[in-house]
């Protein structure tokens, strides 16, 4: 937090936080084993980045809890917003967003989320016809696919 504090304007640059954190590090916490990492995402984006990170982070959580009303209506979208909620959660605690498949699984699932062709999809109404096939009635789709 006195890191932060300190280099609260531009922060301390990212991938900065190994060497920078020696700076604030007390002599009680110095083991044999070394931190490379912060066990909470959030402060050390805001430790490296300061407030234009803290703002886009802020941006970020807005534009999701928005997008939260309009995902209500499809599964999908609903299921992404669970599997995000769930990292983002995560990240309080330790530093999941590091691993590649972790990454590009939020990656994925953000892309799911706030993909405008759900909701357009879902307020269109399909219009069928019946038609008679081989002796069957099947009902088909028709419409625009745009």
């Amino acid at each position: 937090m006195e890191g932060i504090k300190d280099n609260w304007a531009t922060g301390v640059g990212f991938g900065n936080f190994q060497k920078a954190y020696q700076i604030y590090e007390r002599g009680g916490m110095i083991f044999r084993q070394y931190v490379n990492h912060a066990h909470n995402e959030y402060l050390e984006i805001a430790f490296e980045g300061g407030i234009p990170a803290i703002l886009l982070m802020v941006g970020y959580f807005a534009l999701l809890f928005a997008a939260l009303a309009r995902v209500r209506r499809d599964p999908l979208q609903k299921a992404a917003f669970l599997s995000v909620s769930f990292l983002l959660i995560h990240s309080l605690v330790d530093y999941p967003l590091r691993t590649e498949a972790l990454a590009m699984t939020f990656a994925y699932m953000n892309a799911i989320i706030f993909h405008k062709g759900f909701a357009e999809r879902l307020g269109r109404k399909s219009e069928m016809i019946e038609i008679d096939h081989n002796g069957d009635k099947l009902l088909v789709p028709i419409g625009s696919s745009s």
